[in-house]
């Protein structure tokens, strides 16, 4: 366990900090952040080995230990979310594939919305210009 800013900071300077549920693969090395008799620590984690209820089975050198995902008090109500991190570079072709996929997805769908509200603000600017014609010609009867 480390509480030292500075070593930390240099633990994580290769490390992205991901959100779970997450579809890690098996023997990911995984550092995390959680609370450990009432204070936060940064640990320099293990292997990814699987997940459990709540919790995260990691392994380093034979030994194996859960890491809770989210603590809870009495009543079940979540009180803390541990932070986890991986290196930045461990799936980089199949997440590259993926958000490539995803990004060309989003921007056709932007697109989409662009036209739409396009088309959206002529038709009310058509409908007020044909609601001022409406008024005038019943003004002018």
């Amino acid at each position: 366990m480390i509480k030292d800013i500075n070593e930390i900071k240099k633990q994580l300077k290769n490390c992205l900090e991901i959100e779970l549920p997450y579809p890690f693969e098996y023997d990911v090395h995984i550092k995390y952040i959680t609370v450990k008799d009432e204070e936060e620590t940064f640990y320099t984690g293990g292997k990814f080995i699987r997940l459990l209820n709540d919790k995260i089975v990691l392994s380093n050198a034979g030994k194996s230990w859960t890491v809770p995902i989210n603590i809870k008090n009495k009543e079940g109500d979540i009180i803390y979310k541990s932070r986890f991190f991986v290196d930045k570079h461990f799936n980089v072709e199949k997440d590259s594939e993926e958000v490539l996929e995803l990004k060309s997805i989003i921007g056709t769908q932007q697109d989409i919305i662009d036209k739409m509200s396009k088309s959206l603000k002529l038709k009310s600017e058509e409908n007020e210009k044909m609601k001022s014609l409406l008024i005038r010609i019943k003004e002018n009867r």
